[in-house]
């Protein structure tokens, strides 16, 4: 079973525990905000990449307090006061509990008036706490995943130098094996004054294309790096008119969790960029290693034919 799906079964099994229409699980992002996880819900109306401030509303509180709130009595509050519904619901009782070790929040909702009990508060209570060692061995398991496919794509890269002769082969075949690797949606390479090669999924398919360095905007991100020497993170970063990849008119999908390196090498300078799939987090060993690799890259490319 996958490690997300052991979660949410547990936050289904939950939710009909507790007789609830929504049960949500917000994991600490920081010290200072939490984000939503995993939820259950009899609705459609859930806010999917919702984030709560520590303090901020009742789900906030109790982040803040590490005290459970228990309110019987809803209906003269609006749900969206919650934070992570789009619109009111005809939201009736609510109980919030703190995991343990300040790791975040489990809460349910009904529509029903007086469900939430405080025999139920225990019951909650305790299968927070339940969760949290599902939690806690979940990511063991990632930690451990996490580090296999990077010990992967070290070697892979590493016979890829060795095997590779043309710069045309060297490049395409880099960003696509960063790209499996790191379950990335989009990678790009920008060497200054050469090509830029891009690969991206679209409609499900890997595109891989080469424009003229002159293709890249002087008002994108990928100058900004290369003008200004310095790496570049966007977390949870959205495409528009006036933030972009390369170019104003790039059709890539999905932006987000932008990671932009500045590389250089052999009298050359340029830029990988790096973007995670929709919601998907960068872990610490990812972004250091991704690092390590662009710098490879830079100083290898030059070498080839």
């Amino acid at each position: 079973m996958k490690a997300g799906n052991r979660i949410n079964r547990f936050i289904e099994l939950v939710s009909n525990i507790m007789e609830a229409y929504t049960t949500c699980l917000f994991l600490a992002d920081n010290d200072n905000e939490m984000y939503l996880s995993n939820f259950y819900s009899l609705g459609k109306n859930i806010k999917t990449r919702c984030k709560i401030k520590k303090g901020e509303g009742i789900v906030g509180w109790v982040f803040r307090e590490q005290k459970p709130v228990l309110a019987s009595y809803f209906d003269k509050r609006d749900a969206t006061t919650l934070k992570f519904y789009k619109r009111d619901e005809d939201i009736k009782s609510f109980l919030a509990i703190p995991l343990p070790k300040n790791k975040g929040v489990i809460c349910v909702d009904s529509k029903k008036s007086y469900i939430f009990t405080e025999e139920k508060e225990k019951i909650l209570i305790n299968m927070a706490s339940i969760l949290l060692s599902i939690i806690d061995l979940e990511n063991e398991i990632n930690e451990k995943n996490i580090l296999d496919k990077l010990l992967s794509l070290s070697l892979t890269i590493n016979e890829l130098i060795l095997n590779i002769k043309t710069k045309e082969e060297f490049i395409k075949d880099f960003l696509f094996i960063i790209k499996k690797y790191l379950n990335l949606n989009t990678v790009i390479s920008v060497i200054e004054n050469n090509n830029i090669n891009s690969l991206s999924t679209v409609d499900k398919k890997d595109i891989y294309l080469k424009y003229n360095y002159e293709y890249m905007d002087n008002s994108s991100l990928a100058f900004w790096i290369i003008k200004n020497k310095k790496d570049l993170f966007l977390e949870n970063f959205i495409k528009n008119k006036k933030s972009f990849l390369v170019n104003k008119e790039e059709k890539y999908e999905f932006i987000s969790n932008f990671l932009g390196f500045y590389i250089h090498g052999n009298g050359n300078k340029g830029v990988i960029i790096l973007v995670k799939k929709n919601n998907e987090k960068w872990n610490l060993k990812e972004k250091n290693t991704a690092k390590l690799m662009s710098d490879i890259f830079i100083k290898n490319y030059f070498n080839k034919k």
